[in-house]
């Protein structure tokens, strides 16, 4: 049989198709594109691999041990990647060849696909379910700071206007990308989805520890020097549970005296604790310290408690936006 289409007709019917972006749209039978080609569009669209001079043109924007914070140009964004699918377009005058036609046709469709494909590289490195994100505002910051290398692994919360945890209902911005430049590179780059309004840096949660601070010039934690602890917690209020089980609660004291425990350092290795004459030494402050209101005089301490008292938490800076 033969065809009804000949030379002419389909050269025309290509010509048709091609003359503007919405007949190549009405034609495309699945315009997307394929995965492997927006997952390396999603990291650049995250910075992944622009060079650090595009993003940082002169040194003296990011001093040493200084942060900068900025917001995601949504036009420079688009740039970067149409440039990128610019490989191999026929680099003409005329503005209405069947290539940029072409490019007009599939080019929204594929910056809604990389917008929304923005949380899975991190998603992926963490073996995560990627979270919806809003796409609508990207910002972030850059550190250049010694920390960097002195403290891997430091984590970032970042929260909105009215979402921070001084708020009622706090709300934390998904992070898009946390990362070191490098494995000697003293510069840190964050990604968020949102405005970010309050930054916290911290040290790794590995960073937990058990505190011991000193209080005098010269004090250290060999032999028995003065060496002590802040007693900022007061055990009380017992109460015992229907099945039997006692609780003490655990309350903030205004007491910040410090409490010389050079005695519970073991006299063979003056470098170790004794954990049970260091508990024993806390629940003896605890005694003598004239409990709150309602409150009892502990008896005994476990390990809970005895955590409670001595864990210090991480080390985080605050940074807050200005207003003005």
């Amino acid at each position: 049989m033969k065809s009804v289409y000949n030379r002419t007709s389909l050269v025309r019917n290509l010509q048709q198709t091609y003359s503007n972006p919405a007949s190549i749209q009405a034609n495309l039978t699945d315009p997307t594109m394929p995965q492997p080609l927006v997952d390396w569009l999603t990291e650049l669209a995250l910075l992944n691999g622009v060079p650090f001079n595009y993003l940082v043109p002169d040194e003296a924007m990011l001093p040493p041990e200084s942060i900068r914070f900025f917001y995601l140009d949504d036009n420079w964004i688009s740039a970067l990647v149409d440039g990128a699918m610019s490989i191999g377009r026929n680099l003409t005058p005329q503005t209405d060849t069947p290539e940029m036609n072409l490019q007009r046709a599939v080019l929204p469709g594929v910056e809604r696909q990389v917008a929304g494909s923005l949380p899975q590289p991190r998603a992926r490195a963490f073996g995560m379910q990627a979270q919806a994100i809003e796409g609508r505002v990207v910002s972030g910051f850059v550190m250049r700071s010694s920390l960097v290398l002195d403290y891997p692994g430091m984590g970032v919360n970042v929260y909105p206007l009215h979402g921070t945890p001084s708020d009622p209902n706090p709300v934390m911005l998904p992070i898009l990308r946390l990362e070191q430049l490098g494995p000697t590179s003293d510069t840190l780059i964050c990604l968020v989805d949102g405005d970010a309004y309050r930054v916290d840096i911290h040290e790794s949660p590995q960073a937990l520890h058990y505190g011991i601070d000193c209080f005098r010039a010269g004090c250290k934690v060999q032999g028995k020097d003065a060496d002590a602890v802040k007693n900022l917690y007061t055990f009380g209020n017992t109460t015992t549970t229907a099945n039997g089980v006692t609780t003490n609660a655990v309350t903030m004291s205004q007491n910040v005296t410090p409490t010389d425990i050079g005695s519970c350092f073991r006299s063979v290795s003056p470098r170790v604790l004794g954990m049970d004459a260091l508990a024993q030494r806390i629940l003896q402050v605890n005694r003598n310290s004239a409990p709150p209101a309602g409150t009892t005089a502990p008896t005994s301490i476990d390990s809970a408690e005895m955590g409670f008292e001595m864990t210090e938490g991480v080390g985080m800076v605050s940074f807050f936006k200005s207003n003005t």
